[in-house]
Formats: C-alpha cells, sequence, structure tokens
C-alpha cells in the first residue's frame, strides 16, 4: 500500500498551507460580501397576473405559479431602466416587442409619447404617411401635456421615421434606445405582401415584380411616399436622397451603432430578448409574450433562390445595416457568456409555454369574426388569438390587437391626466 501524500511532508508545512487556505477562504468571503448586487425592487406587475413577476419584495427572486425560484444570474446594471426609446420598425417582429412594451409601461402607469388619435408618430398633415424624422413638436396639442411637462415621458414605441436628437430630447438623456431588424430579403416579402404592393404592381407577386421590376431596373416608386426599398434604414431615418448613397449608409449605421444602446435581430429573438432583459434591467419574465401581429404560414409566400438573391443585391443597404449588428449581436452574445444565454433562453420558453397555455383558448388562422373586435388585428393575414380573460384578465394585453392596445394606453394616459390635475388643484 502506498503512502499517503500528507505523509512526506513535515507536519509544521501541513499546518502553514492549511492556515493559508483558510485565510484565502476568509479572504473570498470578504470580497463577495462586498461585491455590489442590485437590491433596486423591479417595476411591479399586476398582481392578476401570477405568471409574470412581482419583485415588489426587494427579493432577487421570480414567481411563478406561485413558486419561487432563484433568479440564476446576477445582473450587470444596478437599477431598472424607466426610459426607453424603441424604433418599431416595419415587419421585423417589432409589434411583439412594443406589446412588451407597452404591458410593461402600462403596470407601471408610465408616461407614453403618443399622438392625441391614431397609431402612428408622423407629420400631424397625415400621421401615417412617415416621410420626415419625427419632431416633439407634433405632440404639443396633446390633452396630457401638462403633466409630461411635469412627469417627463417614460417610453416612445410606435412607427414613426426616427429622429435620435428629438427623441433623445423628450426621454432624457438617462433613456436607452433599442430597435429590431430582420433578414432585407425576408423583410421586403413579408412588407410587400403585409401591405399587399401588389395593388401597385399590376397584382403581381414578389417573385414577378423582382423579375419584372428589379431584374429589368425599372423605376419603382415608395408606396404611400414611404413603404419599400431599405425600409429599415428609412425607418431609422436616412433621407431619401441617400437611400442608396454607399457614403450616406456607412455614416447612418455608424450613427446607430452610436446611439442605440441594443439592436435586435429578429432571426434570433429569444437571445435578443435575453440580451433586452439585461439590457434594462427588467426581469426576464417581462419578456414573455405572444407573436403578435404575425403572419399565417399560407401568407408568406417561398421565393425562388434566383429571386433572393437579386433582392439582396437590390437591398445591399439594408444588407449591410443587418449584417453589421448580426455580428454585433454575436459578439454581445458571447461578451454575456453562451452557457448562460442558453440557460436564460430556456427559461424564456418555459415562461412563454405558461403564458400561451394559461391565456390562449385557441390560435385563430381562419375566421376572426368570431373574436371579440379588440382582438381582430388589423389585417386578416396575421394570427389571432382568443384569450381567456375570465381565468386572468391580465392575458387581454398578451392577445389584444395593437391599435387597440395603443388606444387602452391613451384612455388610461388621459385619466391620469385628470387624476394629476386634480391632484396639482388639492
Amino acid at each position: 500500500m502506498k503512502p499517503h501524500l500528507f505523509t512526506r511532508v513535515p507536519k509544521c508545512f501541513r499546518n502553514g498551507w492549511l492556515m493559508l487556505l483558510l485565510f484565502a477562504s476568509f479572504l473570498l468571503m470578504m470580497f463577495l460580501s462586498l461585491s455590489p448586487v442590485s437590491r433596486s425592487p423591479a417595476p411591479a406587475i399586476m398582481a392578476a397576473s401570477h405568471f409574470v413577476s412581482d419583485t415588489r419584495n426587494n427579493s432577487n427572486n421570480i414567481i411563478i405559479n406561485n413558486t419561487i425560484r432563484p433568479a440564476s444570474r446576477k445582473r450587470s446594471c444596478s437599477n431598472p431602466v424607466t426610459k426607453v426609446g424603441f424604433m418599431k420598425t416595419h415587419k421585423t417582429a417589432s409589434s411583439t416587442i412594443q406589446n412588451i412594451f407597452m404591458r410593461f409601461g402600462m403596470n407601471k402607469d408610465w408616461n407614453f409619447v403618443l399622438p392625441s388619435h391614431g397609431s402612428h408618430l408622423g407629420p400631424p398633415s397625415n400621421q401615417y404617411q412617415l416621410t420626415v424624422p419625427w419632431r416633439r413638436s407634433w405632440i404639443s396639442d396633446v390633452s396630457w401635456k401638462a403633466m409630461t411637462n411635469d412627469q417627463g415621458y417614460n417610453i416612445f414605441a410606435l412607427h414613426t421615421k426616427w429622429n435620435q436628437a428629438e427623441v433623445s430630447e423628450v426621454l432624457g438623456s438617462e433613456a436607452k434606445f433599442v430597435t429590431i431588424l430582420r433578414n432585407p430579403v425576408d423583410n421586403f416579402e413579408s412588407l410587400y405582401n403585409y401591405v399587399h404592393f401588389e395593388n401597385h404592381f399590376n397584382h403581381m407577386s414578389v417573385e414577378q415584380f423582382v423579375h419584372e421590376y428589379i431584374e429589368k431596373r425599372m423605376p419603382i416608386q415608395r408606396i404611400n411616399n414611404y413603404l419599400g426599398r431599405n425600409q429599415q434604414l428609412w425607418d431609422l431615418g436616412l433621407a431619401k436622397k441617400d437611400i442608396t448613397n454607399l457614403e450616406a449608409v456607412k455614416q447612418k449605421i455608424e450613427e446607430i451603432d452610436n446611439d442605440f444602446d441594443l439592436v435586435m435581430i429578429a432571426e434570433d429573438f429569444d437571445a435578443s430578448l435575453v440580451l433586452l432583459s439585461d439590457e434594462l434591467c427588467w426581469p426576464l419574465v417581462n419578456m414573455t409574450s405572444l407573436k403578435v401581429n404575425a403572419r399565417k404560414k399560407s401568407a408568406v409566400e417561398k421565393l425562388s433562390e434566383k429571386a433572393r438573391v437579386i433582392l439582396k443585391d437590390w437591398l445591399w443597404a439594408d444588407q449591410m445595416l443587418y449584417d453589421h449588428f448580426k455580428e454585433k449581436l454575436r459578439q454581445r452574445k458571447e461578451q454575456y457568456g453562451l452557457n448562460n444565454l442558453e440557460r436564460e433562453i430556456e427559461k424564456l420558453k418555459q415562461y412563454n409555454d405558461q403564458v400561451k397555455s394559461q391565456c390562449v383558448l385557441e390560435t385563430v388562422r381562419n375566421n376572426t369574426k368570431k373574436l371579440s373586435e379588440e382582438y381582430v388585428p388589423w389585417s386578416k393575414d396575421v394570427v389571432a388569438f382568443k384569450i381567456d380573460e375570465e381565468t386572468n384578465p391580465y392575458c387581454k394585453f398578451y392577445g389584444i390587437s395593437e391599435l387597440h392596445f395603443i388606444d387602452y394606453i391613451r384612455d388610461m394616459q388621459v385619466s391620469r391626466y385628470w387624476l394629476w390635475k386634480d391632484d396639482k388643484k388639492g
């Protein structure tokens, strides 16, 4: 039998090593106890929703189905963000992100940047023609202006043509800015069919449009003066004259990189939401959602490989934008830690499964007439949800249509204004 390793070491050395080990352990415990850990309460969530976060007890726990589970990862932030500018790009899963922001802000009684009516932040002459960058003067006549002059705004999340300087002026220096991008070819196909570009192009499919217009270099006008080629750069504020100007495109991408704290990627949606949770210091469970305003599979046009290559070449500016931020998101994921990211993604999927099982009675792909009006989407080509709001009233806000939710948020803001005004009189 071989002697134990310690039998060859003098006793005084063994005792010295043990004392050194104990001292190192003591130093490690002291370091951990002094390390900053966020204990700021995250924004509270409506008590009616037992599957979303409630951190009003200042704990670092997540409540799901009344079971407390310790959060798996300390956050890199110190306080939850209370001001967010979200550039809602077209056909990029942005309606789902908007729904997340509206639910979160609604539960905090936050102030939203909204027009007096409607769902877009465009020029007062026609808010749905997003031809010029947004200006704060466009909301100068809203009924709640005195309240927001006093309290400020918290969330900007409607369709617009982006103007970083103006939005920053309204939200303040502490605001975080986020947006989302999508593969430009798929983005254009979705936009073309959702908005029904075929009505302007001899009832052509996207495939036909690519070969008859793009391949033949025919002149192509923007639909409604603002929808069309390189839509994502257009949404993010690039001027019409610069939409195919290489140097202007490069400069715009650099500006976006400097201005936005996080650019999400639709094809990497779950990872983007985990990083959004981390960026805003909002509990991951608040990133839960249903895929609102998502098209039915039958409404998605499958393009030939040749058409996709032609479209990608035509949309080169949006492709540059997309490639830049796709790579940046990849780097961001590595910085976060891929193992941690996978664990958080799996957790988010479980949360979403709970939302679906507790809220959705039926996914409606065809006969939306059987739904109450507030659940009927704007387009007949998108999926809707029959929601179980009797069991859990909060479920309503997962499935409500975008337009009805905006109206609801506006009504709440008006009501809050009158309460604020009464308090000021008192």
